[in-house]
């Protein structure tokens, strides 16, 4: 198990409030709490009150925690608050701004990729020239629209599928594998870096839009018969 100190004798960042949580929320209470969230699971981590405030928690802290519960390697592991992806273990909670009471979205499994198909031995017939793929999209807003219209062309479809109860059987994994297609979209997104305020916005907002997408599964799956 990995061990994480604080931030190494870093001064914390300049802290401009919270994206996820409140440290202000009944100041009175007997602990920190913070909610993570793999596949179709829920855990809430407990730690003493103001353990978050006093930069005594990191994203390693949780990471091996996380791993720990779900029993996945870390290495695996990617933990993501409103659409950010916590990369840097070192970093403290109060620092990156997420507070008590926020949510966290644990995404990986131990499950390898699957490998490519192997070929037979001898001649075969001669390889068919390969389609032109598009050309992948370049700047921050073409990325942005790109996931927004595969999201709202290939993936609401299919969450209001679910949501409407069609093709009820094996509805666990279709949950799962929903939730972790939609999550890949999540991760594009984390990756648009963009300093242009309009940009930013758009991306938070779609976002946003994708995490109501996710609760809406999940409030499906649970109100299954």
């Amino acid at each position: 198990m990995r061990r994480f100190f604080g931030l190494g004798g870093a001064e914390p960042q300049q802290y401009t409030g919270p994206i996820s949580g409140n440290n202000a929320v009944d100041p009175y209470r007997p602990e920190d709490v913070i909610t993570i969230k793999h596949a179709n699971n829920e855990y809430l981590f407990k730690y003493p009150v103001n353990t978050i405030a006093s930069h005594a928690l990191n994203v390693g802290h949780l990471r091996d925690k996380c791993a720990e519960i779900t029993e996945v390697d870390p290495k695996r592991l990617t933990l993501i608050c409103a659409g950010r992806q916590l990369k840097d273990d070192n970093a403290t909670l109060q620092t990156l701004g997420i507070e008590h009471g926020a949510k966290i979205l644990a995404v990986g499994s131990n499950v390898p990729p699957p490998s490519a198909p192997k070929h037979k031995e001898g001649p075969g017939p001669l390889p068919r020239e390969p389609a032109r793929s598009p050309e992948p999209p370049r700047g921050p807003a073409e990325k942005i629209k790109a996931v927004r219209d595969h999201v709202t062309t290939k993936l609401l479809p299919l969450v209001n599928d679910f949501i409407n109860g069609k093709g009820t059987e094996k509805r666990v994994d279709m949950h799962r594998r929903l939730g972790e297609t939609i999550m890949a979209e999540l991760l594009k997104l984390d990756g648009v870096e963009t300093e242009d305020p309009e940009i930013r916005a758009r991306r938070k907002e779609l976002v946003k839009d994708i995490q109501g997408y996710l609760d809406a599964l999940d409030k499906s799956l649970r109100e299954s018969p």
